[in-house]
């Protein structure tokens, strides 16, 4: 039964968003999101204000319901791999040795859903800036291109024309903002894979030392929760620095050209 669970979730994590919103706000393509993102961004940028307008405002509600429904999808995945690990490694202790392979990779996938979780839940709080990697960058033309040109100057040559332009302003607060977000998130993580990974390692040094399987779960287990603080530390390191360089940061997400 997790075994089905787990793949219904996983076929719908991209088919539930398409269909759900579809009655809202259309079929969207890649190609066509990435045309009216396109459209959207060069309206913005020529209106002069920093109020987003409405073209690009339906884009970021896309984008936020879009991973909304993602992180509901997400969470629901984690605590059924999250189950069927368990239940994996309690009959790895029950007797059958070939379980441990399957329940580390279980655990393993638990790990890596409740990453993609964390990454939705980042992209939901903030969905503006997550959505500007979707333009076309170095391969635009048109009005866009000439955008794109005008924004990259901005972010380099701060005496130039468009350096001080309100739709700058509002997507460098954006870039900021989302990167403390992100760092906050993995930081956040990062502890509680720390304290988890103590747990391990603590009850396998109180573990009978005859309980060989119980000892090998726990350092299972302490390695896989060691490895992935140390992956979200960086993460979270390299968060922080991209929210303390946002004009950099955003230059490298629309493209430095």
């Amino acid at each position: 039964m997790l075994l089905a669970a787990g793949a219904a979730l996983v076929a719908a994590f991209e088919l539930a968003p398409r269909t759900l919103l579809r009655p809202t706000f259309g079929a969207y393509s890649d190609a066509k999101l990435q045309e009216a993102l396109g459209r959207a961004l060069v309206e913005y940028w020529r209106a002069g204000t920093r109020v987003l307008p409405a073209s690009l405002t339906a884009l970021v509600d896309y984008w936020f319901e879009w991973h909304a429904i993602k992180v509901v999808i997400s969470a629901l995945l984690a605590m059924v791999l999250a189950l069927l690990s368990t239940g994996l490694w309690q009959r790895y202790l029950r007797g059958r040795p070939w379980y441990a392979a399957v329940a580390t990779a279980a655990t393993v996938s638990t790990v890596f859903v409740m990453w993609v979780l964390s990454v939705n839940i980042q992209v939901a709080a903030l969905p503006l800036i997550p959505l500007l990697p979707l333009l076309p960058g170095r391969t635009a033309d048109g009005k866009l291109a000439q955008v794109l040109s005008e924004m990259r100057e901005g972010l380099t040559n701060s005496a130039g024309p468009h350096a001080g332009s309100p739709a700058l302003t509002v997507l460098l607060g954006e870039v900021e903002r989302y990167y403390w977000v992100t760092a906050a998130m993995f930081a956040t993580l990062m502890v509680a894979t720390v304290l988890a990974s103590v747990l391990f390692w603590k009850r396998r040094a109180v573990a009978d030392r005859s309980a060989i399987r119980v000892r090998f779960m726990y350092s299972t287990l302490g390695v896989i929760t060691a490895l992935t603080a140390c992956l979200l530390l960086f993460m979270a390191v390299a968060s922080a620095l991209s929210a303390l360089e946002p004009a950099t940061s955003l230059l490298g997400i629309i493209g430095a050209g």
